[in-house]
């Protein structure tokens, strides 16, 4: 099976305990002995955000990573990038379940990865993107560019969200204009920062029954961004 590294920690004397996102069973849990040993002693810790073929040995409990191939060339994320993309492997770890297929999913962060990679493509669109997808193969997605009485949005409309009732038009000072939606619902990037934190604590809002309001440690590695540019306060 393929499956991109997605946290590793300490195990035993020498080893590590690590979580992968899979092609075929979702989120796995692997062992690796001997894998903090330095030079030739033990195997080397895999590395992230990379597509690996994986090969593991080993029934019932962690099985024993045996082989981690690269199948592409290696990313380099740095800054906001890399944040984005430690926030996308905190949401996969809190909102599946072990052993869980989703294949759709392990295609929808590998794409993520391609996207972080793009210098011009704007780090929020690829954190709402993820966010929406995420919903969508946990069960919950929304239609986006629809109400829930199939009238098509109003950029310029104002409406609440939520995942039972979907989109319903709201007069309220605190209802989320169309625009923000459609958005969204296109993977196009807001203009304002206002309109990007709305966005933002809107996902944050469906995600919750999901991930739980633990805080996110990736939040943490925010860098700030120079003044007219997305901002560390629009993160993620």
């Amino acid at each position: 099976m393929r499956g991109f590294l997605l946290h590793a920690r300490p195990f035993q004397e020498h080893g590590l305990l690590l979580d992968w996102l899979t092609d075929t069973h979702g989120w796995v849990r692997m062992r690796q002995p001997g894998g903090r040993r330095v030079g030739s002693r033990g195997q080397k810790r895999p590395p992230a955000f990379v597509c690996l073929e994986l090969q593991s040995a080993g029934r019932g409990g962690w099985p024993v990573l045996k082989s981690a191939e690269p199948v592409e060339g290696f990313r380099f994320l740095h800054g906001r990038r890399l944040a984005a993309a430690f926030y996308l492997h905190e949401l996969i770890l809190r909102a599946l379940r072990p052993d869980e297929p989703m294949s759709g999913l392990f295609l929808d962060y590998w794409k993520s990865l391609a996207m972080l990679e793009e210098p011009d493509m704007p780090v929020s669109v690829v954190i709402r993107r993820f966010e929406r997808q995420l919903l969508e193969h946990l069960g919950s997605g929304i239609d986006w560019e629809y109400t829930a009485g199939r009238v098509p949005v109003d950029p310029e409309a104002t409406y609440r969200v939520g995942m039972q009732g979907g989109i319903v038009p709201d007069g309220r000072a605190d209802a989320i204009y169309g625009r923000i939606l459609l958005a969204i619902a296109g993977d196009q990037p807001l203009r304002s920062a206002p309109d990007r934190r709305v966005a933002r604590d809107l996902m944050q809002a469906l995600l919750l029954p999901h991930v739980g309001n633990r805080p996110f440690v990736s939040r943490r590695l925010w860098p700030a961004a120079p003044s007219g540019a997305e901002t560390s306060r629009d993160s993620p």
